[in-house]
């Protein structure tokens, strides 16, 4: 996987998924959905996460990330979705 992720990146998709996305309520409260993508924020602002069912990536302070993504194929078709996102809105 990346060692690095472009934390701009991440709040651009974030951004575009909260715009043109459909608002939803999940297990980590109200979110938005858009292309297989969900996003929520923490309950404080300082959290940002991004799931597809499969991978789920979180965002945290000073642009720290992490995922349980459980091999580089998963990471890469969700990195896929996250990129096809920020082109397509």
């Amino acid at each position: 996987m990346k060692n690095e992720i472009d934390g701009k990146f991440l709040l651009t998709v974030f951004a575009k998924v909260e715009k043109h996305g459909s608002a939803i309520t999940n297990d980590l409260g109200a979110g938005f959905t858009l292309d297989g993508v969900t996003v929520n924020s923490g309950f404080d602002g300082y959290e940002a996460y991004f799931d597809n069912g499969k991978v789920q990536l979180t965002l945290g302070f000073h642009n720290q990330w992490n995922t349980n993504a459980e091999n580089e194929i998963a990471f890469d078709e969700f990195m896929n979705m996250l990129n096809k996102i920020n082109n397509n809105y």
